[in-house]
């Protein structure tokens, strides 16, 4: 029997009490550990107080006693005794889920000169995302921090690498292989590519499992090479910005390290219309302003002249870029106090912040391949380098998997009264988020500076901004 009374408030607040309640073992597990520890009930050689033997005794008590490993009651001692106390009082009052303050204490893991206003940022974002989306969160608010102590940790982490094997039930194992973001996704990419061209009627998964296999123990000839694409800011590349890098369907990469990495790979240039093209030759609109982006394709035939919102160089050899520069993201800063602001605003406010709400993306005339239904593959390149995930709140299917769905919808019959299929009117939705929307069950708009605004069935309102 299900009770109609129960409502996403009342669910919220039993989350809370849950994860309030997990804490308060934790707690005492903790200080029950703390005062065995102090007993002289355990004696070391020559009948000598042992501290360490006496904790050490008691944790193997309570992990009996809760049914978890002792791994797990260490772990609960040794965050409890490092975690900034906001952290701590948050996890206590069940703002945090115990996934998540495990996360935040390790990200926050020597940050030096860690603010109050930075733990709290840290905490609210930690509190709205998915188990899987905490630590990327978090390292997003780290490097916008102190760029450069995050760029001298991530460079340490990145030595660290492992791969590990564990058993399962009914003769199942997993092999889990850590290291760098942009080797992992190299080899994922190189997995995903091979089980694409299966045509094996097993599920995906099946079939990711296959060419993984085949990868591995050398049973596919012709191997792809290990690859996997950054997206960089022209200026950051040149050094003159700290601007971070994305690694399309990862996240973000730290400036120098995109840098690092594009000094040995092959590129290709994006370059934006990011205005109204102003009135010229040919050109009857009355759009005020326009910036031209450098031709680097054959020019238009005579006839009325048509921009594109983004063009694709040829592809170039690999070539040298600075392994020095500018670190710390501007664009990010600015994004996340608009976002903050936002937040401070009633829904009817929200209602009004819409840019562009005939899904023009700002443009008087469309640009080229505005009026068809898919994006060119530059268009959606730049799609899915502005989001690195589905836009949903919470969710952590990568950009590259997803739809690119319309924010405005496209109009089969007469595209130029819809939205049109230009950047400023796409966002990343996964299949399962894509349906809420087609079904009019969550609505989506377009914010300035590309925020996202949804609001749920029940009115309540979330905000997803580039990078996140």
């Amino acid at each position: 029997m299900y009770d109609a009374t129960v409502s996403v408030d009342v669910l919220v607040s039993a989350k809370v009490d849950a994860q309030a309640s997990f804490a308060r073992t934790v707690a005492a597990s903790c200080s029950y550990i703390h005062e065995e520890s102090r007993r002289p009930a355990v004696l070391g050689p020559g009948g000598v107080f042992d501290a360490d033997a006496a904790e050490a005794c008691a944790v193997a008590e309570v992990a009996s006693a809760l049914s978890v490993s002792t791994g797990t009651v260490t772990e609960w001692l040794f965050l409890t005794r490092t975690a900034r106390p906001a952290v701590q009082e948050a996890f206590d009052a069940g703002r945090l889920a115990y996934t998540a303050f495990r996360t935040v204490c390790r990200s926050l893991a020597g940050v030096p000169n860690a603010t109050e206003a930075l733990l709290q940022r840290v905490i609210a974002a930690a509190s709205r995302c998915t188990p899987g989306a905490v630590a990327s969160a978090i390292d997003r608010i780290l490097a916008d921090f102190n760029a450069e102590w995050h760029r001298v940790v991530r460079e340490r982490a990145a030595l660290e690498r492992a791969a590990t094997v564990r058993k399962l039930p009914r003769g199942q194992a997993e092999v889990i292989i850590r290291g760098p973001a942009e080797k992992v996704a190299g080899m994922w990419r190189n997995i995903t590519a091979a089980a694409r061209g299966v045509t094996d009627p097993t599920s995906l998964p099946a079939r990711l499992f296959d060419a993984a296999h085949a990868l591995l123990t050398g049973t596919v000839s012709g191997t792809p090479a290990n690859h996997a694409v950054i997206v960089l800011d022209a200026a950051t590349a040149a050094g003159l910005a700290g601007e971070p890098g994305h690694l399309v369907g990862w996240g973000s990469v730290p400036a120098d390290v995109a840098r690092k990495i594009a000094g040995d790979a092959t590129w290709q240039g994006l370059l934006t219309a990011a205005r109204v093209p102003e009135p010229r030759a040919g050109c009857s609109c009355p759009c005020p302003q326009h910036d031209a982006p450098i031709d680097t394709e054959p020019p238009d035939p005579p006839g009325p002249i048509q921009e594109r919102e983004v063009r694709r160089t040829r592809r170039m050899p690999a070539g040298w870029t600075p392994t020095t520069g500018k670190l710390g993201s501007t664009k990010a800063r600015k994004v996340r106090e608009q976002v903050e602001y936002l937040r401070t605003l009633p829904p009817s406010a929200l209602d009004r912040a819409v840019e562009n709400p005939d899904g023009h993306g700002g443009f008087v005339v469309p640009p080229d391949g505005a009026l068809v239904y898919r994006p060119s593959e530059a268009v959606a390149a730049l799609v899915t380098a502005l989001y690195s995930t589905c836009v949903h709140p919470g969710c952590a299917v990568p950009s590259e998997d997803c739809d690119l769905d319309h924010v405005v919808p496209f109009d089969h019959t007469d595209p130029q009264r819809g939205g049109w299929t230009v950047t400023g009117n796409l966002e990343p939705l996964c299949r399962r988020h894509h349906g809420l929307k087609t079904r009019r069950q969550w609505h989506y708009r377009m914010l300035r500076d590309g925020i996202v605004h949804i609001r749920d069935s029940h009115g309540n309102d979330y905000l997803t901004a580039p990078g996140e």
